[in-house]
């Protein structure tokens, strides 16, 4: 099992390979429907990212900066 350190303190323990999604359901359906990205250890990932060992994790909705910008650049994809 894996320790992910929330943004807010909580840990949670997660099963290796663990998609950040499907942490995000386990935290909050609301905030699951709201995710655009993550930052993992300080570093922006997608919600696909499998997670493989201990980790800060801080989910990024649009009202983030990061959040913001992960949605632009999916949306700019799927324009293209």
């Amino acid at each position: 099992m894996l320790k992910m350190t929330l943004k807010g303190g909580d840990v949670m323990e997660v099963a290796v390979g663990t998609t950040v999604d499907a942490l995000c359901r386990d935290i909050s359906m609301g905030l699951y429907r709201n995710a655009c990205a993550a930052r993992v250890d300080g570093q922006v990932v997608d919600l696909r990212t499998e997670l493989t060992e201990d980790a800060a994790v801080e989910i990024l909705t649009f009202d983030d900066l990061d959040g913001r910008k992960a949605y632009w650049h999916t949306a700019s994809h799927i324009m293209a």
